[in-house]
C-alpha cells in the first residue's frame, strides 16, 4: 500500500502538482493550487498552465474539463500539454484555444471543456488573453477587485470552427490577476458567486500563496483550480 501510494504521488507530481507555489517570473509573483473533489484519484478534470517563453513572455491558464472521473482526467491531460506545445510554438491566446477546440472536435469523443489562456509581456506590462466560455478573469489592487471584460468564445469541442476573440490591459505595479475554475464559485447564481469569490480578495497585499490559502476552494463541491499572478513592484 505504501509503495502504491508512492507511486500516485510521483504520477500525481508529474501530471499536475496539486498545490504549487511557482515563485517568481518574467516580473511576476506566481502560485497555484488545484483541488481534486474525488479523494481517490486526488486528480480531476481542471488543469493549469505556468509556461515561460524563450522570447521573456509568461503564458499563464487554467481549464476545466466537462465531466468528472478517468475520462476527465484523460482529457485534461492531452489538452494541457497541447497547450503548452501550441504556446511554445507561438501563437497567441486566442489560436491557442482555436487549437485546442480542433484537437476536442477532432477526437469525436464528445468532450467539452472551457478554458482561460493568457500570455503577459514584462517588457510593456501588457497582459493578453483569451477565453473558452470560462468565467471572467479578476483583477486586484489594494482598494478594489474588479472583472475583466470577457473575450467572445465558446466552449472548447463544442462547435467545428468558433472564432475566439482577445483582451488586452496593462498590469500596473502590484496588481494582481485571478484566473480560476468554476469550482471556486459557490453553486446557486452564478454573477453572484463570482462577487462572493471577488470579496474574498478585497484588500489583500501579501503573497499570492497566501492570498490562496484564505481562498474557499470547496465553494462547488467540485474539482477547483486557482492562479494568482501579481506583478512586482
Amino acid at each position: 500500500m505504501a509503495r502504491e501510494r508512492h507511486i500516485s504521488h510521483v504520477l500525481q507530481h508529474a501530471i499536475q502538482p496539486a498545490s504549487s507555489v511557482v515563485g517568481d517570473l518574467a516580473g511576476l509573483r506566481v502560485a497555484v493550487r488545484c483541488r481534486a473533489a474525488d479523494p481517490v484519484l486526488r486528480i480531476g478534470g481542471d488543469w493549469y498552465l505556468v509556461l515561460p517563453l524563450a522570447n521573456g513572455d509568461l503564458v499563464m491558464a487554467v481549464g476545466d474539463v466537462v465531466g468528472h472521473g478517468l475520462r476527465a482526467v484523460e482529457a485534461m491531460i492531452g489538452l494541457r500539454y497541447a497547450m503548452a506545445a501550441y504556446a511554445v510554438e507561438g501563437h497567441p491566446p486566442a489560436m491557442i484555444l482555436s487549437h485546442l477546440n480542433t484537437l476536442l472536435i477532432g477526437a469525436g469523443n464528445a468532450t467539452t471543456a472551457t478554458a482561460v489562456v493568457a500570455t503577459f509581456r514584462p517588457s510593456t506590462g501588457q497582459i493578453v488573453w483569451a477565453g473558452a466560455g470560462h468565467p471572467p478573469l479578476l483583477l486586484a489592487d489594494r482598494r478594489r477587485v474588479v472583472p475583466l471584460p470577457s473575450p467572445a468564445g465558446p466552449l472548447l469541442g463544442a462547435f467545428s470552427a468558433p472564432q475566439y476573440a482577445q483582451e488586452a490591459r496593462q498590469l500596473l505595479s502590484g496588481d494582481s490577476l485571478l484566473l480560476y475554475t468554476d469550482g471556486m464559485i459557490k453553486r446557486g447564481n452564478f454573477d453572484h458567486g463570482i462577487e462572493l469569490l471577488a470579496d474574498q480578495l478585497v484588500g489583500l497585499d501579501a503573497h499570492p500563496a497566501a492570498i490562496l490559502d484564505r481562498l474557499d476552494f470547496g465553494a462547488a463541491r467540485d474539482d477547483a483550480c486557482a492562479l494568482l499572478a501579481q506583478r512586482l513592484r
